[in-house]
């Protein structure tokens, strides 16, 4: 069986990956505020996920598209949203 060790990382190191994966989130924001007509032409009444400024899938059932995307304990920047009418 293997040995493991513990590592420490830094709280500098943490704090910055924190920054940095908020910036993306408030960028996947804005490209979902900006890109919303869009969206609402194409995925009204559906969950859409946003990933890296795209749009990278959707389902009208959260659960299932979670599911999809395999979000579980997810490390990264992804925004989903829900399309409502106007």
């Amino acid at each position: 069986m293997p040995l493991i060790q513990n590592v420490i990382v830094p709280a500098e190191e943490h704090h910055d990956r924190d920054l940095d994966r908020l910036q993306r989130l408030q960028d996947n924001l804005i490209w979902f505020y900006s890109n919303y007509e869009y969206l609402i032409k194409n995925y009204k009444h559906q969950f859409v996920a946003i990933k890296d400024k795209k749009q990278i899938d959707n389902d009208s059932d959260l659960d299932r598209l979670v599911r999809r995307l395999g979000i579980e304990n997810y490390d990264d920047a992804i925004v989903i949203e829900f399309i409502y009418d106007k």
